[in-house]
């Protein structure tokens, strides 16, 4: 019988747990942080300064790209049009989207801001000075470098794509480019929808 007691310890401690679980608890499609970290940036939008912590009240989607990207970045953005349109009127009032433009020597605040509200007019734009830039994305974990340069203003930037949801001043969430692809995998966008409403 003793061999056993292992066996029975795992299964007792397993019920539990699934007792312990809340009925009806959300299961996250996106990659959920146990541990959220917080995160506070202040840069350029076409107006002025812009400020992370100005948007407590909201839950903010942040996408790091750069306006002249050939593909992910409009593929990311079109996403989330698709998902903020996909939310109530009363939901998106309190979502923000937000693009990070990480190619500041091309795109000034407002080039940013255009680009973002081309895909939705909600949507902000915002980039800052090289130096800023870098201390934000190391703050969320973001690589971004030039790439295939053919001289001045002739380049790629090659940049991490990830969207990262932000919940009262904490990254709560991270939406890979798989789980956005909307086209290849249309069942995606009703699930990225039920994890931004289990967050609101």
């Amino acid at each position: 019988m003793k061999r056993f007691w292992p066996v029975l310890l795992v299964l007792g401690l397993l019920g539990l747990g699934y007792l312990l679980v809340p009925k009806g608890a959300h299961s996250f499609f996106g990659t959920r942080l146990l541990n959220p970290k917080p995160v506070d940036f202040t840069l350029q939008g076409p107006e002025g300064p812009v400020r992370l912590a100005d948007f407590q009240d909201k839950l903010v989607l942040i996408f790091f790209g750069y306006v002249h990207c050939p593909d992910v970045c409009p593929t990311t953005m079109l996403s989330l049009k698709r998902v903020y349109e996909n939310l109530s009127p009363e939901e998106r009032k309190r979502v923000q989207v937000i693009f990070i433009s990480v190619d500041p020597e091309r795109d000034t605040p407002e080039v940013a801001d255009q680009y973002a509200k081309a895909f939705h007019p909600d949507f902000l734009g915002v980039t800052g000075t090289p130096e800023t830039l870098q201390e934000v994305a190391r703050t969320f974990g973001v690589y971004y470098q030039k790439t295939a340069y053919r001289g001045p203003g002739e380049y790629l930037v090659d940049h991490t794509a990830t969207t990262f949801v932000v919940r009262k001043g904490q990254l709560v969430l991270l939406l890979s480019p798989d789980k956005l692809n909307f086209a290849q995998n249309p069942g995606y966008l009703p699930k990225v929808v039920a994890d931004l409403r289990a967050l609101l």
